[in-house]
């Protein structure tokens, strides 16, 4: 059973993605060296994602809005778009970690009241939360933009039944 979906298309539980962050490291020749982010979107993130077996006018659907997108940014949320965890605040500051926020709430608090947010850069600032304090975060990510990365598999199954793989890259439009 499906329980992911990339722009309607049911996704299997095996669809996954992996993300890493590009950096650059300098080193010196008496063993110090540093290390700094690889440009301002230096993050990757790569899904891998597979269909369920379908009928071949669903396969043939999703084929062809493959082939419509083959050469374009495509804007989705992925399914893990929203995320809540637990974070504190040290010294008046959290950051999340996360930016491009389209929501953001902390369980128990009231923004502007208890805490200010740059959605765009995911710092928050507050006087009145006290540092330590485990706090709840919940905050959706906006669309990311991706193409499709190698093309797509389309697999035979059997009499009129096929699955569909292919991968997504981030990327920054």
């Amino acid at each position: 059973m499906s329980y992911l979906t990339f722009n309607d298309i049911p996704l299997t539980t095996e669809s996954s993605v992996k993300r890493n962050k590009r950096f650059q490291r300098a080193v010196f020749g008496d063993g110090y060296s540093q290390i700094m982010s690889d440009g301002l979107n230096a993050e990757k993130e790569i899904w891998t994602c597979r269909t369920d077996v379908l009928e071949s006018t669903d396969a043939f659907t999703i084929e062809a809005l493959l082939k419509r997108s083959a050469d374009t940014a495509i804007s989705w949320s992925p399914p893990d778009s929203t995320k809540s965890f637990v974070a504190q605040f040290t010294a008046g500051v959290l950051t999340l970690g996360y930016t491009n926020l389209s929501s953001l709430a902390l369980t128990g608090y009231t923004r502007p009241t208890n805490y200010t947010a740059n959605l765009v850069s995911g710092v928050l600032t507050s006087v009145t939360i006290a540092n330590s304090v485990p706090v709840t975060v919940t905050l959706t990510e906006n669309p990311k933009n991706y193409l499709l990365r190698d093309g797509w598999q389309l697999s035979y199954v059997s009499c009129n039944r096929y699955e569909i793989a292919f991968e997504l890259e981030r990327i920054y439009a």
